[in-house]
């Protein structure tokens, strides 16, 4: 049985390549029989809503308390899941196509984003080390020997096709969410430096989501100077992406088990329709 993720995972390659015109194409679900195979989309965004409302509900019931990091974590996961739509179906030789001079290309773009999210992690982490000296300059001082030590600098270059591109920003993202998941409510208000200066871990946090968004706009302008703007279809996945975000941020196993294996068979039983639909 596949995760809700997986589920979404196999639906989205089913229909990212999906042209406007094939939108179209005859499908039906139930009384629905003339909003062609765009519902296939609609129909999953339904799912995925409820499922998370479902889920905040049982959470509220049975689960802990949600903190505020948890809170602030799911808007940055919010924000990663919608560029994780804008990418998706892009072409390896998207990554790299100059849009105008003076401008930077998609890998470009996503590899300034890779740095950010090793960066804003390493200070975070920083700010709460136990090592971390306690005078000011030798902490400064201290600081980019100590984020190497500790694996907090992206690598020099972000190589490989779209495919290894978005798998390189998934492991940091997850890495972020596994490392600052825990935080203690209490702890947001700590300082923490960075070349802007000491401001409060909350700060902190919320600059992951709004850096992303920033460099999200631009991923999109960049694709549209190229030619490569969003078709219909993969304007519906990027919705699709956005509303499984809440549903993985309430991911546990104290609740909602039956709720999300529904939901997962669903998408997952459509997927496999539509992937034979295409061949014959």
């Amino acid at each position: 049985m596949p995760t809700v993720t997986q589920a979404v995972e196999e639906l989205v390659r089913t229909t990212v390549g999906l042209s406007d015109l094939d939108m179209g194409r005859p499908w039906v679900w139930r009384e629905y029989d003339d909003e062609g195979l765009r519902f296939t989309l609609l129909l999953a965004q339904h799912e995925l809503r409820d499922l998370a409302v479902r889920l905040a509900s049982l959470r509220a019931r049975k689960g802990p308390p949600e903190s505020q990091t948890e809170r602030i974590l799911g808007q940055y996961h919010l924000a990663y899941r919608d560029l994780a739509g804008v990418l998706a179906g892009l072409r390896d030789d998207d990554l790299d196509r100059v849009p105008a001079v003076g401008e930077w290309p998609v890998r470009e773009v996503l590899e300034h984003m890779l740095g950010a999210e090793y960066g804003f992690l390493g200070v975070v982490q920083y700010a709460l080390s136990p090592d971390r000296p306690r005078d000011a300059e030798e902490a400064e001082e201290r600081w980019d020997s100590w984020r190497d030590e500790h694996n907090y600098r992206a690598p020099k270059t972000l190589e490989g096709g779209i495919a290894d591109v978005r798998n390189a920003i998934f492991e940091i993202h997850r890495r972020i969410l596994r490392e600052l998941g825990p935080l203690p409510d209490e702890a947001l208000e700590k300082p923490a430096m960075f070349w802007d200066g000491e401001k409060p871990i909350r700060f902190r946090l919320h600059r992951f989501e709004a850096h992303i968004v920033q460099h999200t706009v631009q991923v999109e302008k960049t694709l549209e100077l190229i030619e490569r703007g969003p078709t219909e279809a993969r304007r519906l996945v990027r919705v699709l992406y956005r509303d499984l975000a809440p549903v993985e941020m309430l991911g546990s196993t104290q609740f909602g088990e039956k709720e999300r294996e529904a939901v997962a068979a669903a998408l997952s039983e459509r997927a496999a329709e539509i992937a034979v639909s295409a061949r014959s």
